[in-house]
């Protein structure tokens, strides 16, 4: 694949290869060990997920409230399970499952065409 082209590159500039990291497709990559100051998601051009990971970002830029309740949730999950990083990740994925479904909805409605034009 194209994307694992840029892992070296990746490396040298300071990130980790988590490789798929349960995602078919893309390639994960984190910066800063335990005080991870960076994330970055590679897949190739035309991967379902890209845009689905697109839409998850931008709801969450144009909803502060949603923005807000993930991160407290993320924190909250990091106390709670400071030594267990999979049962953190299980809880997670619940809510952000559901962020998903809302994400893609609205970009739905982002892209519809509007009535009265």
């Amino acid at each position: 694949m194209n994307v694992d082209l840029y892992k070296s590159k990746m490396l040298t500039l300071g990130y980790e290869s988590k490789g798929e990291n349960g995602i078919a497709g893309r390639r994960y990559f984190t910066k800063g060990k335990d005080n991870r100051t960076h994330h970055v998601h590679i897949f190739q051009m035309g991967n379902e997920f890209i845009k689905t990971h697109l839409n998850f970002k931008e709801y969450l830029l144009q909803n502060p409230i949603e923005a807000k309740k993930y991160g407290e949730l993320k924190i909250n999950l990091a106390k709670q399970y400071p030594e267990v990083h999979h049962k953190y990740q299980e809880e997670k994925q619940q809510f952000v499952n559901k962020l998903v479904g809302k994400a893609n909805e609205w970009a739905r409605l982002q892209n519809s065409p509007k009535l009265g034009n």
